[in-house]
């Protein structure tokens, strides 16, 4: 439409302040736009609230597991040297209940960092790494 004004209504029509201000108004709108999309974008959907949450729940078990692990240990050491040799060897036979259900735990952290690592949380999978480090690690027992 523009084509067919003459050329004292183009110059008039693109040195107008009013649509100066109305292109300036679009592009400032236009700018407001796209802050909120990139806002709305870096918002977590419910599934990523969900998934966070269901491993914040895994870690918790994981780190509950492992006091109870330390404590044990604690508890059998002194037992063991509290009781007499007929005791030992039914303590030795709750140790070895002790390390089946820790061999449960560190197989159910390996899952857990299969699963980490699918669903690219790389830092949690290093945490639970670092865990099964730390059950894992044999203790020197000095005679």
């Amino acid at each position: 439409m523009s084509n067919s004004w003459s050329k004292e209504d183009r110059v008039h029509f693109e040195n107008s302040e009013v649509m100066k201000q109305l292109e300036k108004n679009l592009i400032e709108n236009y700018k407001k736009l796209e802050s909120i999309q990139k806002k709305f974008a870096e918002v977590p959907t419910q599934a990523d609230v969900d998934r966070s949450a269901e491993l914040a729940k895994n870690m918790e078990r994981i780190q509950a597991a492992s006091a109870a692990d330390d404590s044990a240990l604690g508890d059998s050491d002194s037992a063991l040297d509290d009781s007499d040799s007929a005791d030992t060897s039914t303590n030795l036979d709750d140790s070895d209940d002790g390390l089946a259900d820790k061999e449960a735990v560190l197989n159910d952290l390996r899952k857990m960092i299969k699963i980490a690592i699918d669903e690219k949380e790389y830092e949690l999978a290093y945490k639970i790494e670092r865990t099964i480090d730390n059950l894992s690690e044999k203790e020197v027992v000095c005679e």
